[in-house]
């Protein structure tokens, strides 16, 4: 009996080890944060202010694991392929996530990923030289109208976010500039200061660190905090609302918990003042978009790209 009695109340105790086990919280492990750039880069200097608030609200920091190539998508697809478990989120970019697999350059796709919520956004500024004879947008449009194709116009790469910007512009505007591409933001602002273009695509945050240049024009809902001067594209009635952004997410497939934890945490974080003061200083505006929103946003953003590239005979 005493035997009985003994080997029941152990069988009790691994069952309510089970129990405790099977109720256990996510996370239970360190998660993994894949970036897609290198070290010291625009997107690791973000996941790195989203790590450190990340501990203030958690106790916990990231494991961060660098995935550099093909600007951003050997990272991105290896976000995808993780496995769907909720210890491997990512940062990305957008428009670049969106516009890689539809040029064919991503070997993955917008329905792989379980999509966590966005943090900053980084409006597009149209900027000329100080010396330049335009004074406003409503100038430059009406020189690129009365001499097509003869106004240069400095993009950093193809097939970024300057890239779209510039065939948004040129689309809603009713113009035709040549565009000019470089190798990076610090370029394209020594091609504008320095005369050799007639103007140029940069971020907001990069143009608000220049002391050269003149921005005429902010892709944007509104005028930033951080340039109050600076129309918005829309105030002038042409229609360009590309940002460059970062977001997080995960592969697809996450347990409902864990969805749930990441949204909610990164949501505090992000809205915390610690985070929107630090973005701030970064030249960055801290925005938060909830994880079904910002789908949302991609998938309409997928359809516009896709139009926009179709039209001005870039892609099939």
């Amino acid at each position: 009996m005493k035997r009985l009695i003994k080997s029941g109340a152990l069988a009790a105790a691994f069952l309510g080890f089970g129990a405790l086990q099977a109720a256990a919280e996510f996370p239970e492990s360190q998660i993994t944060m894949i970036v897609p750039f290198g070290a010291g880069g625009g997107s690791d200097r973000v996941a790195r202010t989203v790590d450190q608030f990340w501990q203030q609200e958690t106790g916990d920091s990231f494991n961060f694991q660098y995935q550099p190539g093909a600007a951003g998508s050997v990272g991105t697809a290896a976000i995808a392929n993780a496995s769907p478990d909720g210890y491997t989120i990512g940062i990305v970019n957008l428009p670049n996530m969106v516009v890689q697999p539809v040029v064919g350059t991503g070997t993955f796709a917008l329905d792989g990923f379980d999509y966590i919520g966005r943090v900053n956004s980084d409006p597009i500024v149209l900027m000329v030289p100080d010396a330049s004879p335009y004074k406003t947008l409503e100038d430059f449009v009406a020189a690129a109208k009365e001499a097509p194709g003869t106004l240069t116009l400095a993009i950093t790469g193809t097939m970024g976010a300057a890239h779209l910007a510039a065939l948004q512009m040129m689309d809603g505007a009713g113009i035709e500039v040549t565009l000019v591409p470089t190798q990076g933001g610090a370029n394209t602002v020594a091609r504008i200061a320095g005369g050799h273009v007639t103007a140029g695509l940069i971020g907001l945050g990069l143009y608000t660190s220049q002391d050269n240049g003149r921005a005429l024009a902010l892709t944007a809902d509104a005028r930033s905090d951080f340039a109050p001067d600076v129309p918005t594209f829309s105030e002038k009635g042409i229609s360009l609302d590309l940002a460059t952004a970062r977001i997080i997410v995960a592969p697809a497939g996450l347990p409902e918990d864990a969805l749930a934890y990441l949204r909610s945490t990164l949501e505090k974080v992000t809205e915390s003042e610690g985070f929107i003061t630090a973005s701030a200083e970064q030249g960055q505006g801290a925005i938060w978009q909830d994880g079904e929103a910002l789908e949302a946003s991609v998938k309409a953003m997928e359809e516009s790209i896709t139009g926009l590239l179709r039209k001005y005979e870039l892609i099939d």
